[in-house]
C-alpha cells in the first residue's frame, strides 16, 4: 500500500484556523463523494518535519488509525470530510495537511493552519506618581486582549470625577488622591479565551501623595494632635471643676455652714424698737373704753416705744403695761 505525501506543492490552499488552549477544534475541508475516495491521510507539519497523524480507510470497516501524539484525540468523519482534535495544547499548533486518495489513484491536497490563542496575561501593576496630588497605575499585558477592566475593592471604577483611563484602558489616572483612594486594586484583561488579572495594594507608604514636601503632611498631623489636645485639656478642666465643688460643699457640711442649716430651738432674738400696744390691757377702764374706739375707727393696732432701747428681750405682765424693772403697777 503506498502513502502518499507531498510536503513540496506551493499551490495547496491554506485555512487559519484559531482555537483556545485545552479547547476542541474541528478541522473541515471540502466536501467529498465519498464512493469515489479510497482513503484520507493527515499529516502534521511543523518545523519542516512532517509526521503522519491518522489514516482512514473507506473499505467495507471504514477503519481509522491513528499515529503518534494524535491517537486518543482525534476523530475523522468522511461524510463531512471533518478532522476533530480534542483538548488541544501548545503541542498541537501548526499545519495539518490533509491527502485525498481517490479509487483513480489522484490525489487532493488541503493544509489547516492550526493557531492557539491563549488568554491574555497581566503581568503587573506599575504605579508612578505623576504630580504632588496625582498617580498612574499601568497594567503591563502580555499576548492580546479585548478587555480591560480596573475595580477597587471588587468594584468596578468608571471614568469619571477624579479617575481617567488611557491605553486601551491600561492605564489609570487618579487625580487628587486622598487616603480614602487608598484600597486594593485590580486590572481585569479577557479575550475570547480566558482572562487574567493583577492587583496591588494602595497605601501611605507606596504613595506619597498629598504630603509633596511634607507639607501637607504635617499639617494634617498637626490639626490632629491640636484637636486631641484641646479634648484633652476640657475633660481635665471638667474633672477639677467637679473635684472643687465637691470639697467645698464638703468643708461647709463639716463647718456646719452648708446650703442646709439647723436652727437652734432656743436662740435670743433681737427685738423690734416698737411693740404693739393693743395686745397690752389698759389699767382703768375709761383707758379700754378709749383704747377701743381708737381701734374700732381706724382698724389697725397702736404702735408704740418699748420699755427698753436695748436689743434684749423683756418679758411683761400680762395684767400690766408696765415693766418689772421700772416699778410700776
Amino acid at each position: 500500500m503506498t502513502i502518499y505525501i507531498d510536503l513540496t506543492a506551493e499551490d495547496i490552499p491554506e485555512v487559519k484556523v484559531e482555537t483556545g488552549l485545552y479547547s476542541r477544534v474541528e478541522l473541515t475541508g471540502n466536501k467529498l463523494l465519498q464512493d469515489t475516495v479510497e482513503s484520507v491521510e493527515w499529516t502534521k507539519l511543523k518545523l519542516n518535519q512532517s509526521q503522519l497523524c491518522l489514516k482512514f480507510f473507506n473499505n467495507v470497516t471504514s477503519s481509522t488509525k491513528c499515529y503518534s501524539d494524535c491517537c486518543g484525540k482525534t476523530h475523522f468523519y468522511l461524510n463531512n470530510n471533518t478532522l476533530i482534535l480534542e483538548n488541544v495544547t501548545a503541542q498541537d499548533e501548526g499545519v495539518f495537511k490533509e491527502t485525498i486518495i481517490k479509487r483513480n489513484r489522484t490525489k487532493k491536497f488541503h493544509n489547516f493552519k492550526l493557531i492557539i490563542q491563549y488568554p491574555p496575561n497581566a503581568t503587573e501593576i506599575v504605579l508612578s506618581q505623576t504630580s504632588s496630588t496625582s498617580v498612574t497605575l499601568k497594567c503591563e499585558v502580555s499576548g492580546s486582549f479585548l478587555l480591560l477592566m480596573w475595580k477597587r475593592e471588587r468594584v468596578p471604577i468608571l471614568e469619571k470625577n477624579r479617575y481617567s483611563f488611557s491605553e486601551r484602558n491600561q492605564t489609570l489616572h487618579i487625580r487628587n488622591i486622598t487616603s480614602s483612594d487608598y484600597g486594593m486594586y485590580s486590572c481585569i484583561v479577557s479575550n475570547a479565551y480566558g482572562e487574567s488579572e493583577q492587583h496591588i495594594n494602595i497605601t501611605g507608604e507606596n504613595s506619597t501623595v498629598n504630603q509633596g514636601n511634607g507639607t501637607s503632611g504635617q499639617t494634617q498631623s498637626g490639626q490632629i494632635l491640636l484637636s486631641s489636645g484641646l479634648t484633652l485639656m476640657g475633660v481635665v478642666g471638667l474633672c477639677i471643676m467637679f473635684y472643687g465643688l465637691y470639697k467645698y460643699h464638703h468643708r461647709d457640711a463639716e463647718n456646719g455652714t452648708g446650703m442646709y442649716q439647723e436652727v437652734s430651738d432656743f436662740q435670743q432674738m433681737t427685738p423690734l424698737p416698737y411693740v404693739y400696744t393693743d395686745f397690752i390691757k389698759p389699767k382703768e377702764p375709761n383707758q379700754a373704753s378709749a383704747a377701743t374706739q381708737h381701734f374700732e375707727d381706724f382698724g389697725y393696732s397702736e404702735v408704740g416705744f418699748t420699755c427698753r432701747a436695748e436689743p434684749v428681750l423683756q418679758y411683761c405682765d400680762e395684767l400690766s403695761t408696765a415693766c418689772p424693772d421700772t416699778g410700776e403697777e
